[in-house]
C-alpha cells in the first residue's frame, strides 16, 4: 500500500505545482548562484557552461525590476530540453516539452510558441555565448523560477518552491557549500553579496573589498578617453580598463548639461584633470595604499624652476569654463584642443615645460590648448594685482597642485595619484557623519530610497566599494559603519549606479558615464 501511496501524492504535489523539500524527482531542481560558475542539479555539482568557468550569470537593472540572464543550455538540458543555434538571427531555439522560446541577441521580441512577446530585457551575445533571461524562458516552458536575494541563488525548477524553503533545498544547500569551498582565501580583491539589518531598515548590497595591503593591487581613477566631456557606456569602460578586477562609477557629473563635467576634482595617474578652488568630498589613493579622506581646497600653481629670478602664477580652477576677471584658470589638454574666452584676460601658453607665448585676450577669442602643454588664463582682476608678474618667455616651469589651506582631517596630495570626489559624506573619523555638502540637500541625496554607490576605507588597509539598489543615505551611512569603514563618502547614484566584478556587472547605470575607479591586481 505504501509503494502505491508515494507516487500518488507526488502526482499529486506536481498537480498542485508544490514539491515538498527533499521530494525532488530527478531533474527537477536546478541551482545557480549571480556570480558563480557552479550549476547544481539536484545533488550534480556542475558548472553554467562546462567549458569555461569564466561564465557566469549576471543581473541587469531595468525599470527598477532586476533580471537574471545566463546561458540556459545547461538549465533546459536538466529538465530534457534542447537548445539549439538559429543561424539566421544568431539566436537561440529553446525546446521542452513540445513548447518553443526563439530569442535573438538585442532583441526584446521573443518568439514563443510562434507568437511574438515582448521581454523587459533582451538576450545579449557575450563572449561568444548567448545570455538570456533565465525567468522569461523557463517560466514559457512550463518551469518555475524564484529568487533567494540574500544568497542571490536562483532557483529553477519543474514545480513550484514555496519561498521560505529555497535556503534549505539540497541543491541550493551544496552549492553555497561548493561556492564558499571553492573562494580562495587572501585574495586580494573580494567579493560579498549580502542582507544587513540597520537601524533604519534592511539593506542589501555589493561588497568589494579591496586590500590595500596587497602590493599586487592598484587602484586608478579614470576618465573617459583621458577627455573631459566624453561618456561611454558601463560596460564599454570595463572593456576597455585593461583588464580591472572592480569597478565602481566616480564622481556625480553635469548628466543633464550640454557639457558633462564632473562635480568636484578627478585626479588621474596622478595628474589633476578637472577641479575647482572650492571644497568637496574627496578620496585620495596613493600608489603605495594610503587612503586620505578629507575637504581639500586644490589650487593649482605654475613656477620657474630654472634657477633664474623666480616667478609664480596659481591657477584658482583646473579645466573649467567659467571665466572671471579676479580668478585664473589652468587648461590642459583633458579639456581638448581649444576653449573660448568668455572674460577679457591674458593667457600664457607652456609647450613641453617652457613658457612660450604671452598675450591679451577678449571675449569671443579662442583659446588654442597645445598637445604638449597648457595654458593659464589669467583675468584683468588677477593680473592689476601688486603681486603679479608679466611672464619671461624661455623660462622653464612646473605645473604643480597644492593645497590652499590645510585640511583638517590632514588630507594631502603627496603621493596621490588616484582622487575621486563624492557627497555627502558617509562616515568620519569611525562615527556617522550628518553634514551635507551644499548643492546635496535635496531629497534624492538624502531621504529618498534610490540605487546608491560608496566608497570607504577601514582601519586595517581595506577598501571598501559598496552598491545598493535601493537604500537612503541615512541607510549608507550606517552600513558603512557596520561595514567597519573609518571613512566613508556617498558616490553619484541613481541611474549613474554601476559596479563591475570579475567578470560580472553587478549593477549597470542607466547612462553613459565619464569616472569611474577601477581597481587592477598584478601577478
Amino acid at each position: 500500500m505504501r509503494r502505491k501511496l508515494f507516487p500518488f501524492l507526488l502526482a499529486l504535489a506536481l498537480v498542485l505545482g508544490v514539491l515538498p523539500v527533499g521530494a525532488q524527482a530527478a531533474g527537477s531542481v536546478v541551482a545557480l548562484k549571480l556570480g558563480s560558475p557552479l550549476c547544481v542539479i539536484d545533488s550534480q555539482v556542475t558548472q553554467v557552461d562546462e567549458s569555461n568557468s569564466q561564465v557566469t550569470p549576471y543581473a541587469v537593472q531595468v525599470n527598477g525590476g532586476g533580471y537574471t540572464l545566463l546561458p540556459i543550455r545547461r538549465v533546459m538540458e536538466a529538465f530534457g530540453g534542447t537548445v539549439d543555434w538559429v543561424p539566421a538571427t544568431n539566436g537561440v531555439l529553446c525546446t521542452l516539452n513540445g513548447r518553443q522560446v526563439e530569442l535573438t541577441p538585442g532583441s526584446a521580441q521573443a518568439q514563443v510558441d510562434g507568437r511574438t512577446v515582448t521581454m523587459d530585457v533582451p538576450a545579449e551575445a557575450r563572449n561568444d555565448r548567448t545570455f538570456v533571461p533565465v525567468r522569461f524562458v523557463s517560466e514559457n516552458l512550463g518551469l518555475y523560477v524564484s529568487y533567494e536575494p540574500q544568497n542571490q541563488v536562483v532557483v529553477v525548477s519543474a514545480a513550484a518552491v514555496d519561498q521560505n524553503d529555497l535556503i534549505s533545498l539540497e541543491s541550493v544547500t551544496l552549492l553555497l557549500e561548493q561556492e564558499a569551498a571553492s573562494q580562495p582565501q587572501g585574495e586580494p580583491v573580494q567579493h560579498t553579496s549580502s542582507s544587513y539589518s540597520l537601524p533604519s531598515g534592511t539593506v542589501s548590497a555589493n561588497v568589494i573589498t579591496v586590500n590595500l595591503n596587497d602590493p599586487r593591487v592598484s587602484v586608478r581613477s579614470g576618465i573617459v578617453g583621458g577627455r573631459l566631456n566624453a561618456t561611454a557606456s558601463f560596460g564599454d569602460i570595463v572593456a576597455s580598463s585593461g583588464g580591472a578586477v572592480a569597478v565602481i562609477n566616480g564622481n556625480f557629473f553635469e548628466s543633464y548639461q550640454d557639457i558633462q563635467d564632473p562635480i568636484g576634482p578627478v585626479m588621474v595617474d596622478g595628474n589633476f584633470v578637472y577641479g575647482n578652488s572650492g571644497s568637496m568630498t574627496s578620496v585620495g589613493i596613493t600608489a603605495d595604499g594610503k587612503v586620505y579622506f578629507g575637504r581639500p581646497s586644490v589650487f593649482y600653481r605654475v613656477k620657474t624652476t630654472d634657477g633664474g629670478a623666480a616667478q609664480e602664477w596659481s591657477g584658482y580652477n583646473l579645466n573649467v569654463f567659467n571665466q572671471s576677471a579676479d580668478v585664473s584658470v589652468i587648461y590642459t589638454p583633458a579639456r581638448g584642443t581649444t576653449v573660448p574666452v568668455t572674460c577679457t584676460g591674458a593667457v600664457l601658453t607652456v609647450i613641453n615645460g617652457v613658457t612660450t607665448s604671452y598675450q591679451q585676450v577678449a571675449a569671443g577669442d579662442t583659446i588654442t590648448i597645445p598637445a604638449d602643454g597648457y595654458v593659464l588664463w589669467m583675468g584683468t582682476g588677477f593680473t592689476s594685482t601688486h603681486y603679479f608678474s608679466v611672464p619671461e618667455m624661455g623660462r622653464t616651469v612646473v605645473l604643480e597642485p597644492y593645497l590652499q589651506s590645510a585640511d583638517e582631517e590632514g588630507f594631502s596630495l603627496e603621493g596621490v595619484t588616484s582622487l575621486l570626489s563624492g557627497a555627502p559624506r558617509l562616515v568620519k573619523d569611525g562615527a556617522i557623519e550628518t553634514y551635507l555638502d551644499p548643492g546635496f540637500t535635496e531629497a534624492r541625496f538624502t531621504t529618498s530610497v534610490t540605487p546608491r554607490t560608496a566608497i570607504g576605507a577601514t582601519a586595517d588597509g581595506k577598501l571598501l566599494l559598496v552598491q545598493t539598489s535601493a537604500a537612503s543615505i541615512q541607510q549608507m551611512r550606517e552600513l558603512m559603519l557596520q561595514l567597519g569603514c573609518q571613512d566613508a563618502v556617498n558616490l553619484d547614484g541613481g541611474a549613474s549606479t554601476g559596479m563591475y566584478y570579475n567578470g560580472q556587472t553587478l549593477a549597470t547605470p542607466g547612462r553613459q558615464l565619464t569616472t569611474t575607479l577601477q581597481v587592477f591586481v598584478n601577478g
